[in-house]
């Protein structure tokens, strides 16, 4: 029996979903890289404080602080991670100076979108062009490193 005045839509369900999926999946796939990006930015943060404790604690071990460092850089390649450690003169608390140390953790941060990465591009100090992620920890102590 033919309906008269009602017009056939067979398969136009079907072409919506076949021009939105794309579009569905790339934004699916930059709130991964999204997620990532957070992860690795929350790992090197903990990597530069965990660092910056190891130099109060023990303020004559240099390459200890970067071991510790890399050591809590979990989930994250050594290949693209930079790390670096040095103390300073901080301020003088009554008529006692204090030193501080800083760990800097830097990280080239690699987007699995293709797309992403043509508008997040930056150079790098691991010499690639992608996302540069940086966090400093700074940590005071009493303590004189013996130079």
């Amino acid at each position: 029996m033919k309906h008269i005045g009602k017009p056939r839509q067979r398969g136009q369900s079907l072409v919506e979903f076949a021009l939105i999926f794309p579009i569905f999946i790339f934004l699916a796939v930059v709130i991964f890289d999204f997620g990532r990006a957070v992860y690795y930015y929350n790992a090197i943060h903990n990597a530069a404080r965990e660092g910056a404790r190891y130099g109060v604690i023990h303020p004559n071990d240099d390459t200890g602080m970067i071991n510790a460092a890399e050591e809590y850089a979990v989930g994250l390649g050594l290949d693209n991670l930079d790390v670096s450690a040095y103390w300073s003169t901080s301020e003088y608390v009554g008529t006692s100076e204090t030193f501080a140390v800083t760990v800097t953790v830097d990280y080239c941060f690699v987007p699995v979108t293709p797309l992403v990465e043509k508008f997040i591009i930056e150079d790098c100090s691991c010499g690639c062009n992608h996302m540069l992620l940086t966090s400093e920890a700074v940590m005071r102590t009493e303590a004189k490193p013996s130079q």
